[in-house]
């Protein structure tokens, strides 16, 4: 009898050590895709930036005709554009591009 309990806690020892081992590994990897995520934001973020400073009154609302006749949801007011929301002045220019997280 003694023998069977040995044979049962050895086996639910194994399961249980290879469990712990499975969600270590689930939980590390986890935390480097939200890192590598969180880079990539910050990255996209910067281009963003970068690229509303160059076109910010530069750019009318006019040029932007084909992008704005695409948008189902274009109201007339400011442009939004999955995350990226392009407000204009009352003359039609880019007054900036803003993100949405």
């Amino acid at each position: 009898m003694k023998n069977k309990w040995k044979i049962a806690f050895w086996i639910q020892a194994l399961i249980f050590f290879f469990l712990v081992l499975f969600l270590l590994y689930n939980i590390i990897d986890q935390a480097v895709s939200i890192t590598y995520m969180r880079e990539g934001y910050k990255d996209t973020e910067s281009d963003l930036m970068q690229i509303s400073k160059a076109i910010e009154g530069k750019l009318y609302k006019s040029d932007m005709d084909s992008l704005i006749n695409r948008n189902p949801y274009y109201d007339g007011g400011d442009l939004e554009l999955n995350r990226i929301i392009i407000t204009f002045t009352k003359e039609g220019l880019v007054d900036s591009i803003t993100t949405k997280w």
